[in-house]
């Protein structure tokens, strides 16, 4: 594989019979070929028929499907692709169209399963994750991606279900995502996809507001920059909580950290205003802050009664570009509304610092243009996004990335470190894959 199958080889066949092995076989190979227009399949091209377009746009029950993909396998023997014609009649094909059968969903999960078990279906890598809607630039580099991993295959590169095999299927896709193309104007794959991928974030179609705001800032976050000089220090509340929690302390009835260890933080950060001492994390909003971005990102969680390390965090901990990227990718991350106001936020404060009522009043119509709403269905007001942005911008505050003036000033600004920061973020979330069409 991958196999040839032309029309002057196959139509015979189908003429030598005229019976509904022929209807079968010929929908089959009209489907992969589109009608011997493409007469050569890959593996993936097969599998992915087979999982999935036979049995969701097929209208047809089990009993035919199963038939559909019995009579692909006997074509595929007859044309000398045994292993193809092995694939099809096999009992994870048939396993997978009888999950489509019982449900959708389950059809869903079982096509995930079977594809990824292939070794040929291009998995996510760090650095970079493909999108549920594909441009033609990143449509042609994942084709292309499942072409090599099968190349890799047939070579003994590796064995899909052999011990160690997703390690090397991974570093077969470094190899390939990160060798400059002269097809794609000497861009390594994955440098084209980001490219493709930030044209769409920052042109999303009827946006004109959203494609006005972020026009004056995207060639500031073409590259990944650096961490900043330094970095580690100004991460040191985040880095020493993670220390705390190497030692895993336990918590409290109420799921906090012991007094002792709250009242030893704030004595090094200044988080207290007041006479006496805090009695519990509760009164420290900055730990409890802490504790949840940490959570989020990753890098701890709750085990027995104790606050504890997970992988990434013991890494974080040791590895100070870990911290960062752990650290980055979380303020970049996700899709609900806080994370639309903290991206929008990260745009216009890498323009320049303003007061609080002048940025808020910018981002709002175009939160308005993307159909945010109250879940009551009322339009969204200045005081909704005044409400929200502290929310948005409470971790980074804390982070010394933001700068949040007192009343009556107001201003808000992004440090140095959060400038810096800031195209970090923003990066990652015009390279991220495309969830959606709009």
């Amino acid at each position: 594989m991958p196999f040839d199958v032309p029309a002057e080889h196959v139509l015979p066949l189908f003429e030598s019979r005229n019976d509904r092995w022929a209807m079968n076989a010929r929908s089959a190979w009209d489907w992969l070929t589109a009608s011997g227009d493409s007469p050569v399949v890959s593996l993936h091209d097969l599998e992915y028929f087979l999982w999935y377009q036979l049995p969701a746009k097929f209208l047809s029950d089990l009993q035919d499907h199963r038939a559909v993909a019995l009579a692909l396998a006997d074509l595929l023997s007859q044309l000398g692709y045994e292993e193809a014609a092995a694939l099809s009649r096999g009992t994870v094909t048939m396993r997978v169209l009888a999950e489509w059968d019982r449900d959708r969903s389950a059809g869903y999960r079982a096509l995930r399963k079977a594809l990824e078990e292939s070794g040929v279906e291009p998995p996510d890598t760090d650095s970079l994750g493909w999108g549920s809607y594909m441009g033609l630039t990143e449509s042609a580099v994942f084709d292309t991606a499942a072409n090599v991993l099968e190349r890799a295959i047939l070579e003994g590169e590796f064995t899909p279900g052999i011990a160690g095999w997703k390690a090397a299927q991974a570093e077969v896709m470094r190899r390939f995502l990160t060798t400059p193309v002269h097809s794609l104007e000497e861009r390594t794959p994955q440098a084209a996809v980001w490219e493709e991928h930030q044209e769409f974030w920052a042109e999303r179609p009827g946006r004109p507001l959203r494609q006005a705001l972020i026009k004056d800032v995207r060639n500031k976050i073409r590259r990944l920059p650096d961490p900043p000089e330094g970095f580690r220090d100004r991460l040191l509340p985040l880095l020493r909580l993670l220390e705390i929690a190497a030692a895993k302390p336990p918590l409290t009835q109420a799921g906090y950290l012991p007094p002792a260890t709250v009242r030893a933080l704030k004595r090094e950060f200044g988080w207290w205003r007041w006479d006496g001492e805090p009695r519990s994390e509760a009164d420290v909003p900055q730990i409890m802050t802490l504790r949840e971005f940490a959570k989020d990102a990753g890098l701890l969680r709750k085990a027995r009664g104790r606050l504890t390390l997970t992988e990434a965090g013991r890494r974080a901990v040791s590895d100070s570009h870990v911290l960062w990227d752990r650290v980055i990718r979380a303020l970049a991350a996700g899709e609900d509304f806080k994370s639309a106001l903290r991206e929008l936020l990260m745009v216009r404060l890498l323009k320049g610092p303003d007061e609080r009522g002048a940025i808020q009043g910018e981002v709002l119509p175009v939160l308005a243009e993307a159909g945010w709403k109250p879940s009551d269905g009322r339009d969204l007001t200045e005081e909704m996004v005044s409400f929200q942005l502290w929310d948005a911008i409470r971790s980074m505050e804390l982070l010394g990335m933001v700068e949040v003036a007192d009343w009556p000033d107001r201003g808000m600004s992004l440090t140095e470190f959060g400038y810096v920061s800031a195209g970090a973020i923003l990066w990652h979330r015009s390279t991220a894959p495309r969830e959606s069409i709009t």
